[in-house]
């Protein structure tokens, strides 16, 4: 049974490297992840928050789970590609045991972007 897992994309990320529509780096990449949503992410959550203070390591997101671990990855491209791998490694993390997925399953844009571990609340398994 899949956890509902949240994904929470930064959407002032870049902001000084807005596109030809005024968009920021972390808004094109939320548009990236609304489009590339299917059904088979059903358990997945994808919102936005105002900054993640990751700044000068953007596209920023966020990935968690109630009473698990949860991830920070930065410097992401806002592309097609790179939301797909966000989507289906959230997927493996909800499908997991306890939210860890092992390295070699990790989707290739995502590798060497995870910034840091947070662990879950005291008192929560993870």
């Amino acid at each position: 049974m899949s956890r509902r897992v949240e994904l929470i994309a930064c959407a002032t990320c870049g902001g000084a490297d807005r596109d030809e529509h005024g968009q920021t780096r972390g808004e094109r990449l939320l548009r990236q992840l609304d489009a590339s949503v299917t059904a088979a992410d059903s358990s997945v959550t994808v919102s936005s928050v105002r900054c993640l203070w990751a700044c000068k390591r953007s596209c920023a997101v966020h990935l968690r789970s109630p009473g698990r671990a949860g991830y920070v990855l930065v410097e992401l491209t806002p592309s097609a590609e790179t939301a797909r791998a966000l989507l289906d490694y959230a997927a493996m993390y909800g499908e997991s045991v306890d939210g860890g997925v092992p390295f070699k399953q990790w989707p290739q844009p995502l590798r060497g972007h995870f910034m840091c571990r947070i662990p879950p609340p005291a008192g929560e398994p993870g």
